[in-house]
């Protein structure tokens, strides 16, 4: 049978689900077993087979012989198992470093997957019924999530510095080719979140906000009054958002935008995350061959995105070698 070979490819936001140890009703015996410890730390089958769900769902399917279905199910179990152990010493690190993501954290990502994918918190909460998920279930996997970000950015992303050297070299051997049929929007935000349902911390960032665009009405610099108000994870780079096409943008990011010329601002926006303020930076037509400063900073950050995969694994493998890992599947 074919080896499913690179099913599994490395993420950051690895998430975990962790079961109960199943029991025989009539004896009370226990039919879960131990799979792998992880410097003392048990992961059980159960916990194994929750984790490869989706692997199953994706890789299994009814017309399969019984003998295919162990054998692909096997494999699974084979190759998830490195993964779930990776993710057991990653939750080792976040509890050694004391990393704790709060309520308003994960509110605010729930409100920025909502936004991204232009969905209300109702269909998000329908679309995960249907795939046998709760809301409540996701978030805590978004919880892990954040909590997996803030570990990267601790052990590796905070030393990486790109440098316009590894631009330029990356540019030579990948030319791009800015001849897109819709122009650009090179967009920067500043954002102050609060509490959904508590007008109080509504109020408080209303004044914050009101502070940044006030400081913006006074001429001060964007990317400067960003990083001064804005709690937002862009806020430290000054705002940026991105370069989208209009139809990229989502809905309440093209109202604020659309009518603004280059180096404009837009109003205060009540949003799903919070209340945001909107910079047009700047536009690069169809055609434009000269590259903006938006498409050099997009190539920054995907350089910057692949040192970190690099030096993560790199990490993750050092931390292997450190701990005691036996695994009994």
């Amino acid at each position: 049978m074919m080896i499913l070979h690179n099913m599994f490819a490395r993420t950051f936001l690895v998430v975990a689900a962790v079961m109960a140890f199943e029991t025989c009703p009539a004896y009370g015996i226990l039919v879960d077993r131990i799979v792998a410890t992880v410097n003392g730390d048990v992961i059980t089958l159960s916990e194994l087979e929750d984790w490869a769900q989706p692997f199953f769902r994706k890789y299994i399917n009814q017309e399969m012989s019984k003998e295919e279905i162990e054998t692909t199910r096997q494999e699974i179990l084979s190759q998830v198992l490195p993964e779930l152990i990776d993710e057991r010493l990653a939750r080792e690190e976040i509890k050694k470093l004391g990393i704790k993501v709060g309520e308003r954290e994960i509110e605010r990502a729930l409100d920025q997957i909502c936004e991204d994918n232009h969905i209300t918190r109702e269909q998000l909460s329908e679309k995960l019924a249907y795939e046998g998920h709760t809301l409540e279930k996701y978030k805590k996997e978004l919880k892990q999530q954040i909590e997996r970000a803030e570990l990267i950015n601790a052990q590796v992303s905070a030393k990486i510095v790109i440098t316009d050297e590894q631009v330029n070299e990356y540019l030579k051997e990948h030319p791009i080719n800015n001849s897109s049929n819709e122009p650009l929007y090179i967009i920067e935000h500043i954002g102050v979140a609060f509490e959904q349902n508590n007008p109080e911390s509504r109020e408080e960032a209303r004044i914050r906000i009101e502070e940044a665009h006030n400081a913006l009405k006074e001429g001060k610099v964007f990317e400067e009054v960003a990083i001064q108000y804005s709690d937002f994870p862009s806020g430290k780079d000054g705002g940026y958002l991105g370069a989208f096409t209009l139809n990229e943008m989502a809905l309440s990011v093209k109202q604020a935008v659309i009518d603004l010329k280059p180096g404009d601002f837009s109003d205060i926006i009540d949003t799903q995350m919070g209340w945001q303020i909107f910079s047009l930076k700047e536009i690069v037509q169809s055609g434009q061959t000269e590259l903006s400063s938006a498409q050099i900073k997009e190539v920054r950050k995907k350089l910057y995105q692949n040192q970190t995969n690099a030096r993560f694994e790199e990490w993750l493998s050092e931390l292997r070698s450190k701990s005691i890992i036996n695994i009994l599947l």
